[in-house]
């Protein structure tokens, strides 16, 4: 090889060399620019480098790995549909589940301009959500203090509260969570205000809502109802007004197969839900919540006196 080709191919290595990322350093030797980069290379496997200060010196360190993006959470995608006989029937399939009907009633006095409280209203075991709408004369408590309130139509005439009632593996759960999505799309709501109210296994239901879905559920009725569900891992505290009657030949008083007492079943969610006993009956919650029960002497599984007495409780105890 003559002396301008060794030459050549010397400036070929050097040219290499500078081109390439330098695998000379090591972490903690030192270095001349903070932000300078450089890769490492132990036992055959190469590490990002970056000059970095550290106390009054300048030191190689290994860079920070790049921390995974967090999974954006996919809203359900919801499809609700208005009768076309009828505006107040609705059908609705949340993340393609089979569709569920309900009944909205919206009183005129509503304006989009001020937001309403929502309540979804749970019939009993054999019931039908007209039925419940009907007989309870909630429409009329609703035109009286101005809040919306949607009746679903449990599958079967009955709702998977957990330990009752239904056999069929329905996700009424995702249902009622749904309707909220979808009505608030459409309406005013008063997010400190969104409540679940039931009878029987309705109220059942209503305490797995709020084991379930506590981030949007802010208070529940229960009327002649048990703690049923499986399992209760509330995010917020839920208010709880529950109401028994001592004459109750359905849902004992003293509690059945299905679920303890009144008292037994508040005091479970209170402990789930992060609740202080402040009497024999009532318990302080975090973020202002209230639970209480109240025990009515001679009354059995039914009284038309509860409604307005649990709305009067629920419009008391908002959300903060």
């Amino acid at each position: 090889m003559t002396r301008v080709s060794r030459i050549a191919a010397l400036a070929s290595i050097l040219i290499v060399t500078l081109s390439s990322p330098a695998l000379a350093a090591s972490a903690g030797q030192s270095c001349k620019s903070v932000g300078t980069t450089s890769t490492s290379l132990v036992k055959g496997k190469k590490t990002s480098l970056v000059c970095t200060k550290v106390g009054k010196s300048l030191k190689w360190k290994a860079a920070a790995a790049a921390l995974p993006a967090a999974p954006v959470p996919v809203a359900p995608k919801i499809t609700d549909e208005v009768s076309a006989s009828d505006s107040s029937l609705h059908s609705i399939s949340v993340s393609g589940s089979a569709k569920r009907s309900y009944i909205l009633h919206v009183p005129s006095t509503y304006s989009s301009a001020t937001a309403v409280p929502l309540m979804i209203a749970l019939h009993g075991h054999s019931w039908t959500a007209a039925r419940f709408r009907d007989t309870s004369l909630l429409d009329q408590v609703a035109d009286s203090k101005n809040f919306i309130i949607a009746y679903p139509d449990g599958e079967g005439s009955m709702w998977n509260a957990g330990n009752c009632c239904s056999t069929l593996g329905t996700d009424d759960v995702t249902l009622i969570s749904g309707m909220i999505d979808s009505i608030s799309s459409k309406y005013n709501i008063d997010k400190s205000r969104v409540w679940v109210l039931g009878h029987s296994n309705g109220a059942m239901m209503a305490y797995r809502a709020a084991c379930e879905i506590s981030e949007k559920v802010t208070a529940i009725a229960v009327g002649a109802g048990t703690f049923a569900a499986f399992s209760c891992k509330p995010t917020k505290a839920v208010s709880v007004i529950e109401v028994h009657g001592t004459a109750d030949q359905t849902l004992s008083i003293d509690g059945t197969m299905w679920g303890p007492s009144p008292l037994v079943s508040a005091a479970k969610y209170a402990g789930y839900a992060g609740c202080s006993a402040a009497s024999s009956s009532t318990w302080t919650c975090p973020n202002g919540s209230q639970i209480q029960v109240n025990i009515e002497n001679g009354v059995g599984h039914y009284s038309q006196s509860w409604w307005a007495e649990m709305t009067n409780f629920l419009f008391a105890h908002p959300r903060s």
